[in-house]
């Protein structure tokens, strides 16, 4: 299975980002259901009052200390010693009061906190004109009234105080100068008004200062909690709700630096999911979305608590856990958990379809390496696995390093080449049994690179894929078989290959059929081969490429058909007019009777749909006897010839192959191979 062209089919999160903003910031603005501000309650103003009383209560004990050291001082009358201890148990008890308002208490609690330090102010300076009476000193109890105004929290306790101190203050005038009661009682009342004034003034202030407080708590949790969104979105995926790319490099980096500081080994796995664009594609992205989720869960499920399952994107999936033991058997007890979990039939909601996913697993514990090192490894350990192991998993092991090196080899060899001049074509004839002639050549790169020699097309196909240099050499080596063509019979035609990555480009597509035009070569004389896997990452971009190359009138061959998916909506979808069958069909078709079976039902099918079919791998005159037993036109092979040079495509047409009758004496088999 291809990864997806397009990851971001799963990976951009739609428009509910910002939904979920709001509401977390919603949540966070609404204290009531009707989503109105809660009124500002007694506990509230209460609370606010304590800190206050507080000072008070400093203010009060140093106005009793001070009035205690100057009668001690300056000692005037026989009154002296009442006043001094008068004094001194109420400074106790506002010290007492003072610690006792450092707790968090009741709203009562602070309220008899306030009316103790008030009645203390009024016994005190009441016992003191008791004792002695002097008219300058009513002035007291009218100032005491706008003081019990700023200190205490409750209307009612204010109104208490006011009312106390307005009674003592007329009781000491009626009973020391009955005479003067007309003259004092509008400082009185105007006592009374001053501290009506100064407690609505003050409690005002309160409760603004309560309010903007409250304001600056709700816009705090509504910054936390849209700063907690964004850390999530930009943490965790938004499909799966696992770490995402950018926090799984995070957990990488940490882990690596771990194993540095304190020689903590670990397991870096990369899982790919096999078959799942055809999922997506066949059922909708909704059905591709949920077996996305069922994956998380299992990744979960299989990697315990230690670990950090990760999405990387697409179905590209990461995992991060700790490794008590480095044996190798060990770690692969974990990749086999992760098969047998991802390879578990998922319930899609309407539809229920079989998966698998393979894995690449690394130990992580040589300290050396940077984080590049290991993704590169385990995705090399990934690679092997889509390859030549799928479903399964693969540990990064000696060999697979030797490999990864000389891959890395060719990549920057192939970075560095000169196209025109190290890339040559080869053609390969096509051989039409019935006329007995070569109708066509197969066109096969080589590259002969001056720094590693000879490269496989295998080697140096992949490696342009990987680079994203396939686009530039197709062109390269496209132009230079068209040109090459241009000197052939007009009867003869030119099969090119074409890349995945050609087909997923327009662009490139755009360039491919440019570069045919300009030639100005016939387009029903040049045949495009398309492999099955090739459509695999994104069926729907392939079709539209096979269609415009239909349409600007080239043929199209199915190459390798019956090694990759075989489905049958490709000839059904497609304008595919030929198809080629593999040639490890036609190798074993001597010893093992269903690869003879296979080619026999190929062959049938491509007759019934009214297909051209050439067969690979011919290099015996046994092979070449079954196939014409079985009704085969073209083939191609090692019998009929080896790919050449271009200077020798013209004098091999007039060679002549001679293959004799049909031998009876060559069976197809009647059993299979013995396989080891």
């Amino acid at each position: 299975m291809m990864r997806p062209a397009s990851p971001e089919t799963h990976t951009t999160p739609d428009p509910i980002d910002a939904r979920g903003t709001d509401r977390a910031a919603g949540k966070a603005r609404r204290d009531r259901p009707d989503g109105r501000q809660p009124r500002i309650s007694a506990r509230d103003i209460t609370v606010a009052y304590q800190p206050i009383l507080r000072g008070a209560a400093i203010a009060t004990l140093c106005y009793f200390l001070f009035d205690m050291v100057t009668r001690i001082l300056f000692p005037g009358g026989p009154f002296e010693p009442a006043m001094t201890v008068s004094l001194a148990l109420s400074s106790l008890l506002v010290i007492g009061v003072r610690r006792y308002l450092g707790k968090r208490l009741t709203t009562n609690r602070v309220e008899g906190c306030g009316l103790l330090m008030a009645g203390l102010l009024v016994l005190n300076a009441n016992l003191q004109q008791l004792l002695d009476f002097q008219e300058e000193n009513l002035a007291y109890a009218v100032l005491m009234m706008p003081i019990f105004a700023t200190m205490l929290p409750r209307l009612r306790s204010i109104s208490v105080t006011i009312l106390v101190s307005l009674m003592c203050y007329f009781g000491l005038i009626a009973l020391n100068i009955p005479d003067r009661l007309g003259d004092y009682l509008w400082i009185g009342l105007s006592g009374v008004a001053a501290a009506v004034a100064i407690a609505l003034i003050v409690r005002n202030a309160v409760i603004f200062s309560i309010k903007s407080h409250r304001d600056a708590i709700r816009d705090r949790k509504t910054a936390e909690a849209l700063a907690a969104e964004a850390r999530h979105l930009a943490e965790c995926d938004a499909l799966t709700n696992l770490p995402n790319r950018r926090s799984f490099f995070v957990a990488l980096e940490s882990r690596l630096e771990r194993l540095r500081q304190h020689g903590e080994p670990f397991i870096l796995g990369l899982i790919d999911l096999d078959g799942f664009k055809p999922v997506n594609d066949t059922y909708g992205h909704a059905a591709g979305d949920e077996m996305l989720k069922t994956v998380a869960r299992r990744l979960g499920g299989v990697a315990g608590d230690s670990a950090m399952p990760a999405r990387l994107g697409g179905d590209e999936f990461a995992l991060i856990a700790p490794a008590p033991c480095t044996r190798a058997e060990t770690v692969l007890q974990l990749g086999h958990r992760i098969e047998a979990a991802l390879s578990r039939p998922y319930d899609l909601g309407d539809y229920t379809c079989k998966g698998s996913g393979s894995v690449g697993l690394l130990i992580c514990n040589d300290p050396s390496l940077s984080t590049h090192d290991l993704m590169e490894r385990a995705d090399h350990a990934l690679y092997f696995a889509k390859r030549a192991l799928q479903g399964k998993a693969v540990l990064f092991n000696a060999a697979l390093e030797h490999e990864m090196t000389a891959s890395s080899q060719v990549d920057k060899a192939l970075r560095r080449c000169d196209y025109e001049a190290e890339f040559t074509i080869k053609f390969q004839p096509q051989y039409d049994i019935i006329k007995s002639k070569i109708v066509g050549f197969e066109a096969l790169a080589r590259w002969d690179s001056p720094e590693l020699g000879p490269v496989s097309p295998d080697v140096f196909i992949a490696a342009a894929e990987r680079a994203g240099l396939i686009r530039p050499l197709t062109q390269v080596l496209l132009s230079k078989a068209l040109a090459e063509m241009a000197s052939w019979p007009d009867h003869l035609i030119l099969a090119f290959n074409l890349s995945a990555h050609d087909l997923m480009s327009p662009q490139a597509m755009d360039s491919v059929l440019e570069t045919v035009r300009a030639s100005g070569l016939p387009a029903k004389r040049i045949e495009f081969e398309i492999t099955e896997t090739a459509m695999m990452s994104d069926f729907n971009q392939a079709r539209r490429a096979i269609n415009r190359i239909s349409e600007a009138g080239h043929s199209v061959a199915l190459d390798d058909f019956g090694v990759g998916y075989s489905s049958l909506q490709y000839l059904q979808q497609l304008p595919v007019s030929k198809l080629k069958i593999d040639r490890s069909f036609v190798s074993q078709m001597l010893e093992d009777s269903s690869s003879y079976k296979i080619v026999r039902t190929m062959l049938s099918l491509s007759q019934t749909l009214d297909l051209g079919c050439v067969i690979e791998g011919v290099e015996s005159e046994a092979q070449m006897h079954i196939l014409r037993s079985l009704g085969a036109r073209h083939v191609q092979g090692y019998l009929i010839g080896a790919p050449m040079a271009a200077d020798a495509v013209i004098p091999s047409l007039g060679a002549k192959l001679s293959f004799g009758p049909s031998r009876p004496d060559i069976c197809p088999p009647t059993h299979r191979r013995a396989r080891a």
